[in-house]
């Protein structure tokens, strides 16, 4: 059993799309007991409206409404709080995972406790964005050890365990946290390769509010793991090793 949390803003018809492609795997791996939290992030279209279209139609799809917009940080955490299954996973609500990525992180979904997922085609992304992303990874590996091949993609997660984190992100930081802090609790992950979906023209990620919310999360990581006085002591981690050919 699985919670599929969908964060929207201004996503329109794009949310229906997104559902459709989770019905359609969840049925490929003939998923019992799962739901779709649909989050609409106080948009300003009418994607309320679909969400409560969609809801009608499905008891499996439990939306929550944001009267302000708060963030896709704060989204995904009241989505993580709603969730009443074991493991969650996080599916943007513009349909931007593929099904073939959607499907693979299902298909070993068992593997370990945290499912994370590694771009093969980061060419993908403006080479601006590859820049940015690569040194965002890189200070992330170097002062919290986490040595992995990407910290802020699609996952599948533990419910209970990141609903005991601490979460502080408003915006996109809020995957890199959640990954940072259960990583150096020393929880089992494994990682799984994907593909990017082509960056939209309209879509402005690298943002000025969005860079120095990345930073400030950053800096609050470095004093909560690193710098706090009687901060829990940094674990090993601990991979788990997928045989792809079984």
């Amino acid at each position: 059993m699985i919670s599929f949390i969908v964060p929207a803003f201004n996503e329109g018809e794009a949310i229906r799309l997104t559902v459709e492609t989770i019905r359609s795997v969840a049925a490929t791996y003939d998923l019992v007991g799962y739901e779709i939290i649909p989050i609409d992030d106080g948009s300003e279209d009418n994607s309320k409206e679909i969400m409560e279209k969609l809801a009608q139609e499905d008891s499996r799809i439990r939306p929550v409404y944001h009267p302000e917009n708060k963030g896709l940080g704060r989204s995904i955490v009241d989505g993580i709080h709603k969730a009443i299954n074991p493991q969650f996973i996080v599916v943007p609500g513009d349909n931007d995972i593929s099904t073939e990525s959607l499907s693979l992180m299902l298909h070993f979904k068992d593997e370990a406790e945290i499912i994370l997922t590694v771009p093969l085609n980061k060419e993908a992304r403006p080479i601006g964005r590859q820049v940015i992303s690569m040194i965002y990874q890189m200070m992330h590996n170097i002062f919290f050890g986490t040595s992995v091949g990407y910290l802020n993609g699609p996952g599948i997660w533990p419910t209970e365990k990141v609903k005991a984190l601490d979460l502080m992100s408003n915006r996109f930081s809020i995957i890199s946290e959640m990954n940072v802090k259960l990583l150096t609790k020393g929880f089992e992950f494994a990682e799984v390769p994907m593909y990017l979906q082509a960056d939209e023209p309209t879509r402005a990620t690298v943002t000025l509010r969005n860079m120095l919310e990345v930073i400030k999360v950053f800096m609050m990581l470095v004093v909560e793991l690193n710098l706090k006085p009687g901060r829990p002591e940094k674990k090993p981690l601990n991979r788990v090793k997928i045989h792809f050919g079984r």
